[in-house]
């Protein structure tokens, strides 16, 4: 029967990923789960199979008509004042930020909210939330805005599989009082106010220790968390603890050990356990691995206390049908691909040999990994082999007891701490030796087939696995060589808010060229703010995409100017990829103060100035100069049959020099000046380029009300159609030869 359990859940499955993102491959998905049910010929299999997917579909389908109903357009800000009900633990504060989900009292819609704090006593207010509260609050709510850039993490889809797709941005906080209890949510509303109490005390614990037991126990994540655990996210492990759920099975293991030794009956503890198991789910973040472990050992007890025992196939078929009834998305989520998936292989593969065990679950978990984070390190699997066994020996007891401990004996907690964070530098030591492969994201369904032809493989017996082995691996190289050796080149314009950045790929990844990386314009924070690790867009954009692409280096980068709108992401450039040499305008390399920043990371810096082809040809600066928006470069370059003209933040006045130089200069795409501020853009220049295309990067709703009205008159007067990253989110031109065709993130794909 545990069989036929798991194959009743495979049509739910399919129903999911038809509705949630790929309706064609999940529609003949279904089709060929549902023959396979048919075959079975056992009929209550098969009506099982048919009740979840009315129950499952039906729910699914008014949920999304609800939710679409509810949403808000993201372009389009509304002023709103409301009532809002937050749990203690939902505030999440960095520097002066803060960030929350939080209920309207009057409609009932869950938004996620962010806002600012005013104060020092605002701020000591939110880190230090026992119950629920009650915001009277005014601001500007808007639809959540999807990705913007291809292959970035998409946050209205992940909102939207939990049941909020608005978001809020505060203006105003008039009043926060307590939240009376609610007589249908105590149980909630008491376990949330504990969570938040742990992770208070949590964030008090010294150094690594700290990063470990907000991880570990409330689910929470520290603000040095990636920097503190690097090595363990460069070789693959982060999902083999907080978001695996592998930690959540031990401490039940380990309540069960406690109880045994105790002599408490059976009885009574599997039914205490049964009955805390909702209260630790909350009290430990309620993350999806938390979720599949609870839930798992939740139904195995059942079984147990009904005197019907159940699989644990079956208990985890059980968990997966109510993981993706909460989370419809589920299937696409990197976090609960690791732990469904894992765990189902520890299940399964529990009959091979630890070798082939362990080799199953790697190629198991490696397409996720691949579709999610790109890239993987050779290291993995031996790493993998040497550090979970010490996960329940060492590592979880030293969280445990320098927790427990700090109160009476901070000595020992400093001692633990330490002791995590050597660990934490020989792992990060062990990432840096050669091995890691920037592999670039597949497509979807080769990811599907790597999985099909996983458990393929282990159908097989051990002698006759070699082969498919062997071809299973062929298949992971061709692909690898598809991404890294590309016939298609590319010119892509990247949505990095109100900043600029610009890829150039050549073919076969010949030659790979950006310019300027975007960044956040800095503003002096009051002496309260606590200092927070620097943050990176780029790590979410540009760097994403470039890792996307299976790329780790850039031959040439390209520095506009100075400002930290085109360089203020550099560094995160330095420290993620290989860059060969830094290109900026003549005058440049001088300045003290940008280079200061950097630590001395610099690669070679190249001044270039009017004339030069390095391979794009320099139109601007013609002099040396300090790199402000007047010195700013203009670059120009021809691909798949179209000319490129990059503009920077360059102003009229150097736009009537370029003229001047070269009374026949034309383009046919010009990316504006100065994000299209009326200082840039002059109408002698657009009416003498004759561009077919204007290209204008933006950021949404900015201070400085770019692009301006005089600018997009001026296009208009000259009929030169303009694309904004405002409106159309990231822009690119894909070319094979001389044709090529354009795409943007928001609106589709066009011919040139």
């Amino acid at each position: 029967m545990a069989n036929h359990g798991f194959l009743a859940v495979l049509p739910v499955l399919a129903l999911s990923v038809a509705l949630s993102g790929h309706p064609w491959a999940g529609s003949g998905l279904l089709l060929l789960v549902l023959v396979r049910v048919w075959t079975l010929h056992h009929r209550p299999t098969w009506l099982v199979t048919l009740l979840l997917l009315g129950l499952f579909g039906g729910y699914w389908l008014w949920r999304d008509h609800q939710l679409t109903q509810r949403q808000l357009p993201f372009d389009v800000a509304r002023t709103m004042t409301a009532t809002l009900r937050v749990q203690p633990d939902a505030v999440a504060v960095r520097g002066a930020m803060y960030y929350f989900v939080g209920q309207n009292s009057q409609t009932g819609e869950r938004l996620t909210v962010r806002g600012v704090a005013k104060s020092a006593a605002e701020l000591q207010t939110l880190q230090h939330l026992t119950r629920p509260t009650l915001w009277q609050v005014s601001g500007q709510v808007q639809g959540i805005l999807p990705a913007t850039n291809f292959n970035q993490f998409d946050g209205a889809a992940y909102w939207r599989h939990r049941g909020i797709v608005n978001t809020l941005k505060l203006t105003s906080v008039t009043h926060r009082t307590a939240a009376p209890l609610r007589w249908w949510g105590w149980f909630s509303d008491w376990w949330h106010g504990w969570r938040a109490w742990l992770i208070h005390y949590c964030e008090r614990l010294p150094g690594a220790l700290r990063v470990y037991a907000l991880g570990l126990l409330p689910g929470a994540k520290a603000a040095e968390t990636m920097t503190e655990l690097q090595g363990m996210q460069r070789l693959g492990l982060l999902h083999l603890f907080a978001i695996s759920g592998m930690h959540v099975a031990l401490l039940l293991t380990a309540v069960e050990w406690v109880c045994v030794h105790l002599r408490i009956q059976r009885e009574h503890w599997e039914w205490g356990m049964l009955l805390g198991l909702p209260a630790y789910f909350i009290l430990a973040g309620s993350g999806s691995g938390v979720l599949r472990a609870c839930l798992m050992r939740g139904v195995q007890l059942t079984g147990k206390r009904c005197q019907r025992p159940i699989s644990t196939l079956d208990a985890w078929s059980m968990a997966l049908l109510i993981g993706v009834f909460v989370n419809p998305g589920l299937l696409f989520e990197l976090g609960s691909q690791l732990s469904y998936g894992l765990s189902l292989g520890l299940i399964l593969l529990r009959e091979e040999s630890r070798a082939w065990r362990q080799g199953g679950l790697t190629l198991l978990g490696l397409p996720s990994l691949l579709t999610g984070v790109f890239q993987w390190h050779s290291l993995t699997l031996l790493a993998n082999w040497a550090v979970v066994p010490l996960f329940p020996v060492l590592i979880l007891p030293l969280t445990l007891v320098g927790t427990v401990l700090h109160p009476w004996l901070p000595v020992i907690s400093r001692g633990c701490a330490w002791a995590l964070q050597q660990f934490d530098a020989g792992l990060a030591w062990f990432a840096r030796l050669p091995g890691n492969v920037p592999f670039g994201k597949p497509a979807w369904w080769v990811a599907w087939l790597w999985l099909a032809g996983t458990w393929w493989l282990f159908t097989r017996p051990p002698q006759h696995r070699r082969k498919w082995l062997i071809g299973l691996l062929a298949s992971y190289g061709l692909v690898y060589g598809a991404i890294h050796l590309p016939l298609s080149g590319e010119v892509t314009y990247f949505d990095v808010g109100q900043g600029d950045s610009i890829l150039i790929r050549e073919p076969f990844n010949r030659r790979v060229s950006l310019i300027d990386t975007g960044g956040r314009l800095g503003f002096r924070q009051p002496d309260w703010v606590p200092k927070t690790p620097p943050s990176y867009a780029a790590l979410r954009t540009n760097i994403n995409y470039l890792k996307s692409r299976g790329l780790d280096h850039v031959d040439d980068l390209y520095l506009t100017h100075h400002d930290a709108d085109h360089i203020g992401d550099l560094l995160a450039f330095l420290q993620e990829l290989h860059v060969k040499r830094l290109l900026v305008p003549a005058g440049m390399e001088a300045e003290p103060a940008w280079q200061q920043k950097l630590a001395g990371k610099l690669p070679p810096v190249v001044p270039i100035k009017t004339g030069q082809a390095l391979p794009l040809l320099v139109r601007h600066p013609d002099h040396a100069a300090p790199a402000e928006n007047e010195n700013s470069l203009a670059l120009q370059g021809t691909f798949g049959g179209l000319n490129f003209l990059f503009m920077g933040d360059l102003d009229q006045a150097g736009e009537r020099k370029m003229l001047a130089a070269d009374a026949q200069l034309r383009t046919d795409v010009l990316k504006l000046g100065h994000h299209g501020s009326k200082t840039a853009s002059a109408p002698e220049f657009i009416a003498q380029l004759r561009p077919r295309w204007a290209i204008i990067s933006a950021g949404r709703q900015n201070r400085y009300g770019h692009p301006n009205a005089e600018t997009l008159a001026t296009l208009r007067e000259q009929n030169v159609p303009a694309v904004s990253t405002q409106t159309s989110g990231m822009i690119r031109y894909t070319y094979r030869g001389a044709q090529g065709y354009w795409q943007t993130k928001l609106k589709g794909a066009h011919e040139s």
